[in-house]
């Protein structure tokens, strides 16, 4: 069936709903009674929330219920005044949105949703605030958002004449823990480390607590000033998520408000369903989540990086390199140490941006390559195929990657460093320019090519190995 006749008879389902509602069935037999959706009362309409209903909330939070203006009421006196001035000059700031209660991570999407604030929010500091603000919008119908880092791109931390439970300034606490078993499971499970999260803390201060202060490894999100609750709940596939698992996965317990208003402890051995449902099933959907405890990694050793920008100079040529580049990722990037993204753009161009860690040595040299101790091996007796475009010349300059890298067998991955500013390919010594690198050592292509490492050893810098996993 085509989209736009499934798209059709979609758009009938709201006239066949009246009919329904109405009574006027084929048979002439009244239907069952139907569930009508809910609407949500607005301001000014019958049934808003009256002032003195507004107050006796914000008393039931301890004083933490603020009216919200648009973040762009600053400018409509005047549009040169500092106070716009500055707001315009924040607005690319994730760190100057996430300290804003009217601010979102994204304006929406073209004909979908704009994000807008709320009418009141609660500036929740624990689950009995949330369970206020829940109980509040249940029993007035008024439409009910939850925010943390505030990065939902759907436009589920933002609504209209809402109410918004934020997150973000008063519950943010990060406890690691040494020993920790779920509510429910003593003598069931053998306790593991963790960390005990606040849903309004990012990834940047479970990161400081666990890694910097702990010397341990949460596995979480790329992007520091993402939630963790919103994150984890939507499954949180990160850099490294091969190697530690998604955000998700790595879920020991949770504090949820239910509709209902009660706080519940949810883990696998308590209200398991709901805990299955938490993990993946989106910010808000089942609960407000109050509280969360992950499970907590021991610290690789290692961390990196490797960057590359890679073009062809024909459609026939990036044809070639696609299909060398997805065999180079399978062969050695598709394993529990590499993580990030390779882009395939327009413009016949190939962007990697990768990020490895735990790569502790070097994988065994084959012949034709220099190893990182230093001793040059035999240089192969016969020219294969892939010696044979050694041959072409280009030009590489700093950084850059020359085509003398061995393709597409290469037993070093993409992380190897040009030990000269300038080399012209062609015959370049193993002494000088390590035979490795990305797979685009055909004719046609040419790289530019970097690292960043982090402390790592110098034998680890010229020629950083791939993993010998799956």
């Amino acid at each position: 069936m085509e989209r736009r006749t499934v798209l059709k008879a979609l758009a009938g389902l709201p006239l066949f709903s009246w009919f329904a509602v109405s009574g006027c069935t084929a048979s002439g037999v009244q239907p069952a009674a139907v569930v009508l959706p809910t609407r949500w009362v607005r301001p000014g309409k019958p049934g808003w929330p009256s002032p003195a209903q507004w107050a006796a909330l914000g008393q039931s939070v301890g004083g933490r219920l603020v009216r919200v203006q648009s973040a762009f009421t600053v400018c409509e006196p005047d549009a040169s005044s500092a106070a716009c001035t500055d707001l315009f000059q924040n607005l690319l700031d994730p760190f100057y949105i996430d300290r804003s209660v009217n601010l979102t991570q994204t304006l929406g999407w073209t004909g979908a949703f704009t994000s807008e604030p709320s009418a009141y929010a609660v500036l929740a500091a624990s689950s009995a605030d949330v369970a206020a603000a829940v109980n509040f919008a249940h029993e007035h119908n008024v439409r009910l958002v939850v925010k943390g880092g505030g990065h939902s791109y759907l436009g589920t931390s933002n609504a209209p004449d809402s109410l918004l439970i934020w997150t973000r300034p008063n519950m943010a606490a990060v406890e690691v823990l040494d020993s920790f078993v779920p509510q429910g499971a003593a003598r069931l499970v053998k306790p593991e480390p963790a960390v005990s999260v606040g849903a309004g803390a990012i990834w940047m201060d479970a990161y400081n607590a666990v890694t910097t202060v702990a010397g341990r490894y949460v596995q979480g999100g790329g992007c520091t000033t993402v939630g963790v609750g919103g994150l984890t709940q939507g499954g949180g596939f990160g850099s490294f998520s091969k190697g530690f698992g998604t955000a998700a996965a790595n879920l020991l317990e949770a504090e949820v408000v239910t509709a209902d208003g009660a706080v519940r402890i949810v883990n696998a051995f308590q209200d398991a369903d709901l805990f299955w449902a938490l993990k993946g099933g989106g910010g808000g959907t089942f609960g407000v989540v109050t509280r969360f405890t992950l499970r907590t990694h021991e610290l690789p050793e290692y961390f990196g990086a490797a960057g590359a920008t890679i073009s062809a100079s024909s459609d026939t040529a990036y044809q070639a390199l696609v299909e060398q580049m997805i065999s180079f990722y399978q062969q050695s990037l598709f394993n529990p140490h590499w993580g990030e993204q390779i882009t395939f753009g327009p413009g016949s161009q190939i962007s990697v941006a990768m990020a490895f860690q735990g790569l502790t040595r070097p994988r065994q040299s084959r012949p034709g390559h220099r190893s990182s101790t230093g001793s040059r091996p035999a240089r192969p007796t016969t020219r294969s195929p892939a010696r044979k475009w050694q041959r072409s010349r280009h030009r590489t300059t700093g950084m850059r990657l020359s085509s003398s890298c061995t393709p597409p067998k290469t037993s070093c991955p993409m992380t190897c460093r040009v030990r000269r500013k300038t080399i012209t390919t062609g015959r370049a010594t193993p002494a000088r320019l390590p035979r490795s690198g990305p797979p685009t050592s055909q004719p046609g292509c040419r790289s530019s090519f970097s690292t960043r490492n982090t402390s790592l050893p110098w034998s680890m810098r010229s020629c950083m190995p791939a993993s010998t996993g799956r």
